[in-house]
């Protein structure tokens, strides 16, 4: 009786009509899902059901890709306008055929730039007082990009990315943006006060490329609540060998800061001030390639030209700014730069007995370091055509030679308790250099070395470094993935002979 009851309680559900579950979603969540399509995709759902006839309507984040676009929607058979008009009109109807809701982002993917049209897009993204916008891939052009008095105001997030630099004309101070990325832009010494001042209150992160700023002896960023700040100086478009977008001082005002990033050519100076939050600091100085040596001539390394470096908690340093820690390359004194607050150290090295020096200088100025990371560098070929005198081929010789000593450094003996050596080859000066750190960490506990050479296997390195059995250090060389190193830093970082 009981299994009767249960049998006659169950009601098959019909397999015919399944309920459309994702129909049945609020505009708000579906414009969450459809947020990542490109607009013309979104368009096209209108076909899918009453439910879906009016939903792109009231789209409030738009994405435009002209290469899209012209794949999916353009014939040139039959098509009379060329295909980046065509695209423009689809943008210009799609505006007008919304209705009165807010736009919050637009994102625009286009290689074939028409600047007016971009500029009326940026007056409709003012009107609708849009909160992110994204302007990419654009080429080049003669004209800037105007920004309304009113889109200063609203937006939060400005990405701006061209294959080319172009100018960008700002009428006020962005008082609500908080990330901020722009490449390969044209930066005026009005836009920058107002794109990087004090009056950007809620500035967080700032992220400029291959970006030129107009003739200012000194850079300002001064920003309360900046947190993250990346610059790299130099024309990063592929085998295009170009350093130095701008050359001037280089001033941080920002007591949230808490990461700072340098890529390029030595400045005029650093200057860190009132950065008591900060923990990571990168500087990778590039070479200066050939032509250019006359303009950077009076931009040595000095301590006056790094200013509050002391504040950071991990300092990240390229081969260029260790070698001038070596007292037979660098004339300049070192011994007032103290890095007392910095617990980790992380320094590129290359098969030199002047890199091997200067690291050893740095670690005497960082008397407090728990964590060092020394990453071997590639040595760079030296081109047959260049002959070598015979003075110049004994130095070269001899800067390859260095044998390890007994030496009282303060980290080594009281505090580095983790050294890790990234891409470790095997030659006899990158050993010697691992002996010397085994031979003076005191209180070192472990050491990581990650060998370079696959072919090279692990016990091949024991009996070179001739450890005592009594050691207590734990050695391993673990598995790990190589670093992606841009190609205008791959071996041509700084040069590997100076004559």
């Amino acid at each position: 009786m009981q299994g009767s009851l249960c049998k006659r309680s169950r009601t098959p559900r019909s397999k015919k009509y399944p309920v459309d579950r994702l129909s049945l979603l609020p505009d708000d969540i579906l414009h969450q899902v459809l947020s990542s399509l490109d607009f013309l995709d979104v368009v096209r759902t209108s076909v899918l059901s009453k439910r879906w006839r009016y939903v792109w309507t009231t789209m409030p984040y738009l994405n435009f890709d002209m290469d899209w676009y012209v794949q999916h929607n353009y014939d040139y058979n039959s098509e009379l306008l060329g295909p980046q008009y065509k695209f423009w009109d689809f943008i210009k109807w799609a505006l007008l055929l919304r209705d009165q809701s807010q736009i919050m982002r637009i994102c625009l993917y286009s290689d074939n730039t028409i600047t007016h049209q971009i500029n009326g897009l940026l007056r409709v993204a003012a009107r609708q007082k849009v909160q992110e916008l994204s302007i990419l891939d654009g080429d080049y052009t003669a004209y800037g990009l105007e920004f309304p008095r009113v889109l200063c105001d609203t937006l939060a997030v400005l990405t701006v990315n061209f294959h080319d630099t172009i100018p960008l004309r700002v009428t006020a101070v962005f008082s609500n943006i908080r990330s901020l990325k722009l490449t390969r832009v044209h930066i005026s010494g009005n836009a920058a006060e107002k794109l990087l001042s004090s009056g950007c209150a809620k500035l967080e992160d700032v992220y400029l490329e291959d970006c030129q700023v107009g003739d200012l002896e000194q850079i300002d960023i001064s920003a309360g609540n900046l947190k993250n700040l990346t610059i790299v100086n130099v024309c990063t478009l592929d085998k295009f060998w170009v350093v130095g977008c701008f050359d001037s001082k280089l001033r941080v005002c920002a007591p949230n800061l808490l990461s700072f990033c340098y890529i390029g050519p030595m400045l005029l100076g650093f200057a860190l001030v009132d950065t008591g939050s900060l923990k990571n600091v990168t500087v990778r100085l590039l070479r200066v390639p050939k032509g250019y040596e006359d303009e950077y001539k009076n931009h040595g390394l000095c301590p006056e030209r790094f200013i509050g470096f002391n504040n950071a908690k991990t300092l990240t340093l390229s081969t260029v700014v260790v070698k001038y820690f070596c007292p037979t390359y660098c004339e300049s004194q070192w011994d007032t730069f103290l890095l007392d607050n910095v617990n980790r150290l992380e320094l590129e090295l290359r098969h030199n007995a002047g890199y091997i020096e200067g690291l050893i200088n740095l670690l005497k100025l960082s008397p407090n370091i728990e964590v060092l990371v020394v990453r071997f560098k590639e040595d760079r070929q030296i081109p047959r055509s260049r002959k070598k005198s015979r003075k110049a081929c004994l130095a070269i010789k001899n800067s390859s030679t260095w044998k390890s000593r007994i030496e009282a450094i303060a980290c080594l003996s009281y505090h580095v308790k983790f050294i890790q050596i990234v891409d470790l080859d095997g030659t006899e000066i990158a050993l010697e250099l691992v002996k010397f750190l085994l031979q003076n960490g005191k209180v070192l506990e472990r050491m990581e070395i990650m060998i370079g050479n696959e072919k090279k296997k692990p016990n091949s390195f024991f009996q070179p470094l001739n450890l005592p059995k009594t050691s207590e250090v734990v050695v391993s060389f673990p598995e790990y993935a190589r670093r992606k190193i841009p190609w205008f830093d791959q071996g041509d970082s700084d040069p590997e002979y100076d004559d």
